[in-house]
């Protein structure tokens, strides 16, 4: 019988690399180093063993003048890359999330489209066009049929529909702001949406598609850049965008805490047991370890010379 070993992998964004790293010392095991320029973002397959990271290109939201179109394929038992998936034509891959379908789709920003991919092939199967090239993050809704992408400086939320077809853009609902970070709660009541332009996060009524009241950052000086639920739903975690400062609410969406973290926090995970919370602070080139019964750091170490995105998975060896 295979043993099971909880291990991270991170995507460092300024050291284009990706790092797999032990989860109780925080050493770096295994450096990967043979990708494209501007690795962002990353994709969890843990029942296929693998995880994608796909190469954006070297800019940033809305302003990407040299777009890459692969995505990176790394085994996670053999801590290694082994291979790329071409997307070409399509453009500038960001944020993805496999559905409950079991395929893959992929933000594709500058080509205003949500790759498919299929992830037992590693092959492009289809688009979803968009009427947007802000497209930069999505969401799937835990029921499987829909999917949400925030785009960006278009003040505008998209509504696609997954059981209709190839899918199907059912709406295009207006934002009062540009927007940064999208995610769903697990029991699928709820969007939650951060502000690109204030320090507050959007609220959307996934039964009605009603705004409900906005929930201000109380603690931020600056808008929030990333939203992530634990897996059971019961925490929420906003980030800083470019403040070194995290805020934490329960699952009613009440305040319980906000924590000083390092230059850049860009994003973070939570630890399988729901202890621990990693936020990857990218200037700072270190994570911030932060013990969610306390509400403390507790350690603080160096990782890569700047992590944009990490997550805790299970391997088999």
């Amino acid at each position: 019988m295979s043993a099971q070993k909880l291990s991270i992998i991170a995507v460092d964004k300024q050291g284009e690399n990706v790092l797999f790293v032990d989860p109780v010392d925080y050493r770096v095991l295994e450096t990967i180093t043979q990708l494209p320029s501007a690795p962002h973002e990353l994709i969890l397959l843990q029942e296929y063993d693998k995880a994608y990271v796909p190469i954006y290109g070297d800019g940033i939201h809305g302003d990407n003048p040299h777009p890459q179109h692969k995505v990176a394929v790394f085994s996670l038992s053999q801590q290694a890359l082994i291979g790329f998936i071409e997307l070409a034509p399509l453009e500038s891959p960001h944020t993805g999330q496999l559905g409950s379908d079991g395929l893959v789709y992929l933000c594709c920003e500058n080509s205003a489209a949500i790759a498919v991919i299929d992830p037992t092939t590693d092959q492009l199967v289809r688009k979803i066009t968009l009427p947007t090239k802000n497209c930069h993050r999505l969401a799937i809704a835990p029921t499987g049929d829909k999917l949400y992408t925030e785009n960006e400086e278009d003040n505008s939320l998209c509504v696609v529909a997954l059981n209709e077809g190839q899918g199907k853009l059912l709406h295009t609902l207006p934002l009062t702001e540009p927007s940064n970070g999208i995610t769903i709660a697990p029991n699928g009541s709820r969007l939650i949406l951060s502000s690109g332009e204030t320090p507050q996060l959007f609220i959307l009524d996934l039964k009605t598609h009603q705004w409900l009241d906005p929930i201000p950052l109380t603690a931020h000086q600056r808008p929030c850049q990333v939203v992530r639920y634990r897996d059971d739903g019961k925490v929420l975690v906003a980030i800083g965008d470019q403040e070194p400062v995290i805020t934490l609410f329960d699952q009613l969406l009440t305040p319980l805490a906000s924590v000083t973290v390092g230059e850049k926090p860009m994003d973070a995970a939570f630890s399988p047991d729901g202890n621990l919370l990693i936020v990857a602070n990218e200037s700072a080139g270190n994570w911030s370890v932060i013990e969610l019964t306390t509400y403390q750091v507790i350690a603080q170490p160096p990782i890569g010379k700047g992590c944009e995105t990490l997550s805790y998975f299970v391997s088999h060896s």
